[in-house]
């Protein structure tokens, strides 16, 4: 039997044949996969509906890999080249195997689908590959199985002569059905993965929506473009009218301001959680460190984060401003619009900025979207030549770093700001020479031992700064950039640590409400006696203040009330929005009735996104929070 070209003669459908073999047992492959990974990661969402409801995404990419597959099959037997009979299956089943695996993993750091990130995967292939091979060597196996199973005997196009269009009439047929599946339309806009919102539910999108469709749409976002959401349940007017009960009084702005000078240390701990930093069964505290610093500083573990990865992070601490609903604004084109920044502010009032990382400087494009804020120097890994550790999957451990940073200082005028995005806790790789603090036994100790590790090394750079001989008074302020690997509820998903020190400048103390990343830039502001009027978020240090604190969870919005609701809203549907009491059933598996004044509340919540996106997308975001007087105006150091 030969295996590349057959001796019967070609029908003009063998090719819509082989596309529809192709098809279906790419979209049996597809869907079975999205019903075991949503068993795994949202096994309560999955039944009754989103099983069934998510067929469309499977159908898209089970049809778009098909017709890619049988395009290439048309080509092949167009030139003089002869046809093989095997393996035209097996990139397709490799890549959407590749991509369930890539969407998983992702899962498990974020608690959502991969989307804008998978066209950053190149740039930081190698740390992802290494991370592989160490952590989770038998997916190799898993691909390599793949692609020996689908060598199986599939193509029936022949080289014959005479076939004159038999083959393009086949073809244009392929190309018909592929783009229908994939459109899920005949007309109108196509579908893409924020469809799968209208389960109005956090957990059944997820469950609904095909991780490797999600993964390749990514894919095709090459240019950075940001999707902008639709938000038509109340009108503009009506939000404008909401949003004076968030901001009832004009922010005033003087003309001239001597800022007191201060040098301001923000380090973005990386991947910290409040959930994995919970003690030990016996009462043995994993962040030893940070929580003798904490009950020194002013400090909180319940607060909200403003994203799920570090420059989402960045932009909600630094900027104080809602990030475009589950997306980064790093490397578009609307980085580039105006923002009310505060490393931007203090470099004009002649601070010395800079912003250091352990991993590779550009990682999701972290350098370049700091400097993009104000910092004048951006350094990550490859600046780092004098080092005391082998590195981990994605750079240098926090003690080079740190390190690297108290070399750097000598070289900065005072005052100075510098920002710190560690790298420790960016892996779950423990250093060689660091006992670990319990038996890593489970995915949880793992966890805790590189954050204890992490901890360590945070007290080592807190020591430093405390021995070190200053000009001007200084200022420590830690706060994680987002979670990872926390894998229960979205109010968990975003609980970070947070914490100001600074001796003889800052009393210790709590927040007086739900705090957000969101209103770390006004209480500096207000530590250094430098206004910001424009930032959504409020000083923690103002009483007065209402509580603006929410995050974005795969289309559901999570609006906290006083000390102990959460108002689940689903965006694509406000009306189905769910209240829970988030600390008495953290699980959020058991809503309550909402409260008197729910209602105002959800129409708030809804009313700051509408506005906040829409303000964001049309480059007006410092016209948002009412201003008395935009007048010019300077900053210095006194």
């Amino acid at each position: 039997m030969r295996d590349s070209i057959s001796d019967r003669p070609a029908s003009t459908a063998a090719l819509l044949r082989t596309w529809l073999k192709f098809f279906l047992l790419l979209a049996l492959m597809t869907w079975l996969l999205r019903l075991i990974s949503g068993a795994v990661m949202v096994p309560d969402a999955l039944w009754p509906r989103a099983w069934w409801w998510g067929l469309r995404f499977d159908l898209a990419i089970a049809a778009f890999l098909a017709g890619l597959t049988v395009i290439g099959l048309w080509l092949v037997s167009r030139s003089p080249l002869p046809v093989p009979r095997r393996g035209w299956l097996a990139p397709a089943g490799v890549v959407l195997l590749a991509a369930h695996l890539g969407d998983w993993l992702y899962w498990q750091e974020t608690g959502r689908h991969i989307g804008y990130e998978a066209a950053e995967l190149f740039n930081s292939l190698d740390s992802l590959l290494n991370m592989l091979v160490e952590h989770w060597p038998w997916i190799i196996g898993l691909l390599i199985a793949t692609a020996l199973f689908f060598t199986v005997r599939w193509v029936e196009v022949d080289k014959k002569p005479g076939q004159r269009l038999r083959p393009e009439l086949s073809l244009l047929g392929v190309l018909l059905l592929s783009v229908l599946f994939v459109r899920s339309n005949a007309s109108g806009i196509p579908q893409g993965p924020h469809d799968a919102m209208r389960m109005a539910d956090a957990s059944e999108t997820a469950a609904a929506l095909n991780g490797a469709y999600s993964a390749l749409h990514g894919l095709q976002n090459t240019h950075g473009e940001l999707r902008r959401q639709p938000l038509d349940w109340i009108t503009a007017r009506e939000a404008e009218s909401n949003l004076q009960a968030l901001y009832p009084i004009p922010r005033a702005i003087p003309e001239q301001v001597q800022v007191r000078p201060i040098n301001l240390f923000l380090v973005f701990l990386e991947s910290w959680s409040t959930r994995h930093m919970q003690p030990l069964e016996d009462g043995t505290p994993v962040t030893p460190n940070f929580d003798a610093l904490a009950a020194r500083a002013f400090a909180d573990r319940d607060m909200i984060a403003g994203g799920m990865r570090t420059t989402e992070g960045m932009f909600a601490v630094l900027c104080s401003y809602q990030n475009p609903l589950g997306q980064t604004l790093a490397r578009t084109p609307q980085a580039l619009f105006d923002y009310d920044c505060l490393p931007r502010r203090l470099a004009d009032a002649g601070w010395s900025t800079a912003y250091f990382q352990g991993s590779h400087e550009n990682t999701s494009g972290v350098g370049a979207y700091a400097q993009s804020m104000g910092y004048a120097l951006s350094e990550g890994k490859q600046a780092i030549s004098r080092r005391d550790y082998p590195e981990n999957n994605w750079g240098v451990y926090d003690h080079d770093l740190y390190q690297h940073v108290l070399r750097a200082l000598s070289e900065m005028p005072e005052p100075v700001h510098i920002g710190i995005n560690t790298n420790t806790t960016h892996d779950i790789q423990l250093r060689e020479d660091f006992a670990p603090l319990v038996a890593p036994d489970s995915r949880l100790n793992i966890e805790r031992n590189v954050l204890h590790l992490a901890d360590h090394e945070l007290g080592e750079f807190v020591s430093a700064l405390e021995k070190r001989d200053w000009h001007y008074p200084w200022m420590l302020v830690l706060v994680a950039d987002h979670t990872a690997r926390v894998r229960r509820t979205g109010v968990e998903r975003h609980q970070v640590p947070f914490a100001i020190y600074a001796p003889d400048l800052v009393e210790p103390g709590t927040p007086e409400r739900i705090a957000h990343h969101r209103d770390i830039a006004p209480t500096i502001a207000e530590i250094l006696d430098m206004p910001m009027p424009y930032t959504l978020g409020y000083s923690l240090f103002d009483e007065s203040a209402p509580q603006i604190a929410e995050y974005y969870h795969n289309g559901t919005l999570g609006w906290f009330v006083g000390d102990d609701q959460v108002i689940e809203i689903p965006l694509a549907r406000p009306e189905q929005a769910r209240c829970h009491n988030w600390r008495r059933n953290p699980e959020l598996d058991n809503p309550q009735p909402c409260r008197n004044g729910s209602d105002d509340q959800i129409r708030r919540a809804y009313s700051l996104t509408k506005s906040a996106q829409e303000h964001l997308f049309d480059n007006q975001a410092l016209s948002l929070v009412p201003v008395e007087q935009p007048a010019e105006h300077r900053f210095t150091a006194r």
